[in-house]
């Protein structure tokens, strides 16, 4: 018996509908895994972008402290007619219990009525007071402003100058300068009992976000013995 021509074009129709509508679905479930793949991928470029941003601001932060360490370390090695002076419980300390820059126990640089440091006029201790006082201002970053905020130093950047005692080699001075500041990212912290994990220590940041250099001075003794 020959086939009805209509039905057999619906049958045709219907396999050829069935057959598209499968291969649309599998065009869409191919497509929303490309997608997938893109989003996780995005995702992954950014916090590759993120990590990177923050470890290029720690080595900023760190190159910051290298430099007010050594500038306050050649400030010390230039100060041989003022060390009675650096070493007063004022200025420095044997635990870094003594800071300069930021903190809520920071000491009090000695300034005029316009924000400015004021020379020591000779005298010793006024004249370590006075370097100090330019080194925390340098380190509670006056040298930038953005707006009435300052921001030209690290973040809570703080120093220290912590004494050798006795002095080593027998030495007028034998000094670390310090200095600390707050990292954005929990991590390693300076190893106890250095110099860099003392300093400030009592107003500490949190745990793991303390991060500090230090720099050794001497300051020798070199008159002739007689």
């Amino acid at each position: 018996m020959p086939m009805n021509p209509s039905a057999v074009s619906l049958r045709s129709r219907s396999k050829i509908r069935s057959a598209f509508t499968q291969v649309r679905g599998f065009t869409l479930i191919e497509i929303l895994v490309t997608i997938l793949i893109l989003v996780f991928g995005l995702l992954g470029m950014i916090g590759l972008q993120a990590r990177g941003a923050n470890v290029e601001f720690e080595s900023y932060q760190r190159g910051q402290a290298l430099s007010l360490a050594r500038d306050m370390a050649a400030r010390l090695a230039n100060s041989r007619d003022i060390v009675s002076g650096v070493v007063n419980a004022a200025v420095s300390s044997t635990d870094g219990s003594v800071y300069w820059g930021n903190g809520p126990s920071a000491q009090t640089p000695t300034v005029d009525g316009g924000g400015n440091c004021v020379p020591g006029a000779g005298v010793a201790l006024a004249e370590a007071k006075f370097e100090v006082c330019q080194w925390a201002q340098a380190l509670q970053g006056v040298a930038a402003k953005d707006g009435a905020s300052n921001v030209g130093a690290m973040i809570g950047a703080r120093g220290c100058v912590i004494r050798v005692e006795p002095p080593n080699n027998n030495a007028l001075a034998d000094l670390y300068v310090v200095v600390v500041w707050q990292a954005l990212r929990q991590g390693i912290e300076p190893p106890a009992a250095t110099p860099a994990n003392d300093c400030g220590s009592g107003d500490p940041f949190g745990a793991g976000m303390r991060r500090g250099v230090s720099v050794r001075v001497m300051v020798p003794d070199l008159t002739k013995p007689t």
